[in-house]
C-alpha cells in the first residue's frame, strides 16, 4: 500500500513536470493581508478549464497545459475582480517537453463610488512566451500602463469624480517596495520604504498604518529570536549538565527551555528522561541530604554574588526535597523582600534618570541658543542628580567657559554696522541658488536654469551654477534609461523552486502519513494483543479459583494413612522427651539468675554512688564556667566602650579634615573664577575677528564643495547607465545559471524524497517485523494442550491413577496425574523422621501434593 501512494505521488509529479506550474499569493492592496478563500478560475478558449480557491495564507496553485490560451479571474465578494491573459499558444514546440513555472501574485482592493468599472473587465497582465529569454514574460509595458489608469480612477473616484492634477511618482515606488518587502517578512527593509514614502507625503495614513504593523511584527520577530536564542542556551546547558549526571541543574534549565517556547517537545522529552533515570537509579535518603545541602550551598553563593534567579531556584529545589526544613523557606521569603526592595531601588532610579533627561534637555536647548549661564545652571543640577554622569559636568565646564562678563568697566561696547552692498549681493545669490536647487529636486528644469543664470549673472565666476547648468543640460538631453527585467525572471525561477519544494513536502507528508497508519495498526493489534492476554489472564484466575475450592474441599477430606499416624505418634513421643529435659535445664538456669540478681543489686549500689560522686563534680565544674563567663562579658563591655570612645574620636578629627578641605576648596574656587575671568575677557576681544575668518573660509570652499558634490553625482549617473548596459548584456548569462542552480536544487530534492521515502519503508519494515516477532512467543507458559502426545502415555487415562510400594523402611504412595497431554508423577514417602512429597523428582510441600493430586468426581 506504501509503494502504491509513493509510486502514484511520483507518476503525479513526472506527468507535471512537462506542463506550466501557476503559483501566487492574493492579498487585500490596502492592508497587503492575504486573503483566504478567493475563486480563481481558470478558462480555456473561452470555456471553464479549472477552478480552486486560495488557502488560509492567501496561496494557489495550478497545473495548466502546453499549445492553448488561458484566462485567469481572481474574485472575492465586494472586492475587484481581476483578469491575467496567459498565452501559451505562443511557445514553439521545441520547448514544450520542459516545465515552465510562473508566479502571478495578484492585489484585491474595495471599489469606491465613482470607480470606472470597464476598467476591471480589462486584464491587468498579458504573459506570452519570449523567444529572446526562452521563458514565459510579462508585458510589463502593458501592466504599467493598466496599473496607473487604474490608480488614476482610484485617486479620481476617492477625489469626487475630479481629474487627479499632481503625482508623486516617488511615493507610489517607495509604497510598492514596502508592500514587497512586508510581503517577504523583512520588516526593516519594509520601514525603511515607508519612511521614505512619509517623508514624501507626511501623515499618509496608509504608509502610517502599514509602519505600525510592521513595527509590531518586527518587535515580535526579535522578541521571538530572543526567546528562541535564550532557549538553545538552556538546552545547551541541560544537555551538558545531562552529561555531567547533574540532574537538578539539568530539570532547572529544561524547565526553563519549556516555558520559553511551550511548544517545542524536546525539552519535556528530556525531563521524562531525568525522571525516569532518577527513578532508575532509586536516589535514597543520602542522594536527598546530598542534593539538598549542595542546593543550600549554591543558593548561598548565588545571594552572595547577587543572583537572585539562581539563589531562588536553588531554595526552591531544597524545599522540594526536604518540604520539612525551614531555612529554605525563609530563604526564600528573603529573596522576595530583596526583588521588592531592587524594584524600588529601580523605579526611583528610573525617576531619577527620567529627571536627568528632562534638565539635560533643557540645558542642550539653553545651551543652543547661548544662554551660557542658565545651562551651566542646568548641566549642575543635573550632575547632582547622577553624578556619576561626565556628560553634564564636561558641559558645565564648557558653557563656564564661553559666559562673558557684561557691566565691566574695560569691556568695550560692540558697534553695529549696517549690511554693506557685497553682503548684500550674497544674501541675493544664495536666494538664487536655493531657489535652483529646490526646483532641481522637483525636476522643474526650466525654472531651475533660470535660477542658475540669475545667479551667473551676479557671480559669474562661481563654479556651483555652471556645473548643475551642465547637469541640466545632460537630464533634459538623454534618452529614457532601459530598464532591467531580470527580477521578473528571478521571482519566477525563485517561485519555481518554492513550487518543487511546496511539492516535495506533500510527498514527505503523504509518507509521513503512511507510516503514522501504520503506527496506528501497530497501536490497535498491541491493544488486542492486550485485550487477549487479559481474556487468558482472567480464565488462568478462574481456573485458580475452581483449584482453590479444590484445594479446600481436598483438605477437608483428607484421610491420615495409619503408617503416618504411627510416625506422627513416635515423633510426639520423642517431642515429649525433649520438653522434660528442657524443663530441667530451665530449673537450674533459674537458679543461677537469682544468684545473679543478687549480685547485681550490689554492683547498682556502687555505681549509683559513683553517679552521685560525678555529679558533685560536675555542679562545682559549672559554678566555676558561670564565673568565668560573667568576667569574660564584663571584659567585652569595657572593651566596647573604649572602642565607641575611639569612634566618636575618629569622626571628630574626620569633620575638622573635611571642613579643612572646605575651606581649601572655597580658597580654589574663587581663585579659579578670577583666572576664568581674565580667560574669558580675552576670548571676547578675539571671537569676533575669528567669526569673520571662519566666514571667509566658509564663503571661499562653498562653490567649491557643491561642485565636488554635482560632479560625483554625475559621474554616479553614468556609472548607473553603464551598468544598466552591462546588464541587459548578461542578461541570457544569469537566466541560464539560474536555471543549472534550479535543476541542482531540483535533484537535491529528488535525492532528499528518496532518502525519506527509504526511512519510511525502514520504519515499515522493522514495525512489521517487530509485530510477527512478538506474535511468535509472548513469553507464556505452555497449557497442558501444547504438550507433545508421545506413544508412552497411551497406557495412562486421564486424570489421578495411584500406586503404593516400599523401599526399605520408607513407604512410598505414587500418583500419576494427566491433563490432557501433559503428565506429572507425585511420590509420597512416609519414614520414621519425617514425611517428605516430591513432583517429578523435585520436593514440594503437603500443600501442593493435596491440591494437585486431589481429584473430585461425580
Amino acid at each position: 500500500m506504501a509503494w502504491l501512494v509513493v509510486m502514484c505521488a511520483w507518476h503525479v509529479l513526472t506527468l507535471a513536470q512537462a506542463g506550466i506550474e501557476v503559483d501566487g499569493t492574493v492579498r487585500d492592496k490596502d492592508s497587503n493581508r492575504k486573503l483566504p478563500g478567493v475563486e480563481v478560475q481558470v478558462l480555456r478558449g473561452g470555456s471553464a478549464y479549472d477552478a480552486v480557491s486560495t488557502l488560509s495564507n492567501g496561496k494557489y496553485s495550478l497545473s495548466l497545459e502546453h499549445g492553448a490560451d488561458y484566462e485567469l479571474r481572481f474574485t472575492f465578494g465586494d472586492l475587484s475582480p481581476r483578469k491575467v491573459l496567459l498565452n501559451t499558444s505562443s511557445i514553439p514546440e521545441s520547448f514544450r517537453e520542459r516545465p515552465f513555472y510562473l508566479t502571478v501574485e495578484m492585489s484585491l482592493f474595495e471599489v469606491p463610488d465613482g470607480f470606472d468599472s470597464d476598467l476591471l473587465d480589462e486584464p491587468i497582465g498579458k504573459v506570452a512566451f519570449d523567444p529572446r529569454k526562452e521563458q514565459l514574460a510579462w508585458d510589463l509595458d502593458y501592466t504599467a500602463t493598466m496599473q496607473a489608469r487604474i490608480d488614476a480612477a482610484l485617486s479620481a473616484a476617492e477625489s469626487g469624480g475630479g481629474a487627479v492634477e499632481v503625482s508623486n511618482e516617488a511615493y507610489e515606488e517607495h509604497m510598492r517596495k514596502a508592500e514587497v518587502e512586508f510581503g517577504r517578512e523583512r520588516w526593516a527593509q519594509s520601514i525603511n520604504w515607508l519612511e521614505r514614502a512619509l517623508n514624501e507625503i507626511p501623515g499618509d495614513a496608509r504608509a502610517e498604518r502599514m509602519m505600525a504593523e510592521a513595527v509590531e511584527n518586527e518587535q515580535a520577530a526579535e522578541a521571538e529570536a530572543a526567546a528562541r536564542r535564550e532557549y538553545e542556551i538552556q538546552m545547551r546547558e541541560g544537555k551538558l549538565a545531562m552529561r555531567k549526571e547533574d540532574w537538578p541543574v539539568a530539570r532547572s534549565a529544561f524547565e526553563q527551555a519549556s516555558g520559553l517556547l511551550p511548544g517545542e517537545q524536546e525539552p519535556r522529552d528530556l525531563l521524562a528522561e531525568i525522571d525516569a533515570m532518577l527513578s532508575e537509579q532509586g536516589a535514597g535518603e543520602e542522594a536527598v541530604e546530598a542534593d539538598y545541602a549542595a542546593a543550600v550551598e549554591e543558593g548561598n553563593a548565588a545571594m552572595s554574588q547577587g543572583n537572585l534567579d539562581l539563589a531562588e531556584a536553588s531554595f526552591e529545589l531544597a524545599a522540594e526535597l526536604k518540604p520539612s526544613e525551614r531555612l529554605p523557606r525563609e530563604k526564600l521569603a528573603e529573596i522576595r523582600q530583596l526583588r521588592k526592595q531592587e524594584g524600588r531601588e529601580a523605579d526611583l532610579m528610573e525617576r531619577k534618570r527620567m529627571e536627568y533627561e528632562a534638565i539635560i534637555e533643557r540645558a542642550d536647548r539653553a545651551f543652543d541658543d547661548q544662554d551660557f549661564l542658565k545651562a551651566k545652571g542646568l548641566y549642575e543640577e543635573a550632575t547632582e542628580i547622577l553624578p556619576d554622569e561626565v556628560y553634564p559636568r564636561t558641559r558645565a565646564v564648557e558653557a563656564a567657559g564661553l559666559i562673558v562678563p557684561i557691566g565691566l568697566e574695560d569691556e568695550e561696547a560692540e558697534a553695529e554696522t549696517e549690511p554693506s552692498a557685497s553682503e548684500s549681493a550674497d544674501r541675493i545669490y544664495e536666494d538664487h541658488i536655493r531657489a535652483g536647487d529646490l526646483a532641481f529636486d522637483a525636476e522643474d528644469w526650466s525654472g531651475a536654469e533660470a535660477a542658475y543664470n540669475a545667479a551667473l549673472e551676479i557671480r559669474p565666476d562661481e563654479r556651483y551654477p555652471k556645473n548643475r547648468l551642465r547637469r541640466l543640460a545632460s537630464l533634459m538631453g538623454g534618452g529614457a534609461e532601459v530598464e532591467a527585467t531580470m527580477e521578473v525572471d528571478r521571482e519566477a525561477l525563485m517561485a519555481q523552486e518554492a513550487a518543487a519544494a511546496e511539492a516535495s513536502s506533500e510527498q514527505t507528508a503523504a509518507v509521513l502519513e503512511e507510516q503514522a497508519r501504520m503506527l496506528e495498526e501497530e497501536r490497535l493489534a498491541e491493544e488486542a494483543e492486550a485485550r487477549r492476554q487479559q481474556e487468558e489472564a482472567r480464565s488462568r484466575n478462574e481456573k485458580g479459583r475452581d483449584r482453590s475450592r479444590n484445594y479446600v474441599m481436598a483438605i477437608q477430606n483428607a484421610d491420615e494413612d495409619e503408617a503416618e499416624a504411627y510416625y506422627r505418634d513416635a515423633l510426639q513421643s520423642e517431642i515429649r522427651a525433649r520438653g522434660q529435659v528442657v524443663q530441667e535445664r530451665a530449673s537450674k538456669q533459674e537458679a543461677l539468675n537469682e544468684v545473679w540478681t543478687s549480685n547485681s543489686d550490689t554492683r547498682r549500689q556502687s555505681a549509683l554512688q559513683s553517679i552521685e560522686r560525678k555529679v558533685s563534680e560536675q555542679s562545682g565544674n559549672l559554678y566555676a564556667s558561670a564565673s568565668f563567663r560573667e568576667d569574660r562579658v564584663a571584659s567585652l563591655e569595657s572593651r566596647v566602650e573604649q572602642q565607641s570612645e575611639a569612634a566618636l574620636d575618629s569622626r571628630a578629627r574626620g569633620n575638622a579634615g573635611r571642613r579643612d578641605r572646605y575651606i581649601e576648596i572655597e580658597e580654589n574656587k574663587q581663585k579659579y573664577s578670577q583666572t576664568l575671568l581674565d580667560r574669558t575677557k580675552r576670548y571676547a576681544v578675539f571671537v569676533d575677528s575669528l567669526d569673520r575668518m571662519l566666514q571667509h573660509y566658509t564663503d571661499f570652499h562653498r562653490d567649491l564643495r557643491r561642485t565636488s558634490v554635482d560632479n560625483r553625482i554625475m559621474q554616479y549617473e553614468e556609472i548607473q547607465r553603464t551598468a544598466s548596459t552591462h546588464q541587459r548584456i548578461g542578461e541570457g548569462e544569469d537566466i541560464r545559471r539560474m536555471e543549472n542552480l534550479a535543476g541542482v536544487r531540483k535533484t537535491a530534492q529528488d535525492d532528499q524524497q528518496t532518502r525519506i521515502l527509504s526511512a519510511g519503508e525502514a520504519s515499515i519494515r522493522s514495525a512489521s517485523a517487530l509485530r510477527r516477532a512478538q506474535s511468535k512467543d509472548a513469553g507464556e507458559p505452555p497449557t497442558p494442550d501444547d504438550y507433545r502426545e508421545v506413544p508412552a502415555k497411551e497406557g495412562i487415562r486421564e486424570g489421578v491413577d495411584e500406586r503404593s510400594y516400599e523401599v526399605g523402611n520408607t513407604l512410598v504412595i505414587e500418583r500419576t496425574v494427566r491433563v490432557g497431554n501433559k503428565i506429572d508423577v507425585y511420590r509420597k514417602s512416609v519414614a520414621k523422621h519425617g514425611v517428605y512429597y516430591f513432583k517429578n523428582d523435585r520436593s514440594i510441600t503437603r500443600d501442593i501434593w493435596v491440591l494437585e493430586t486431589f481429584e473430585i468426581r461425580d
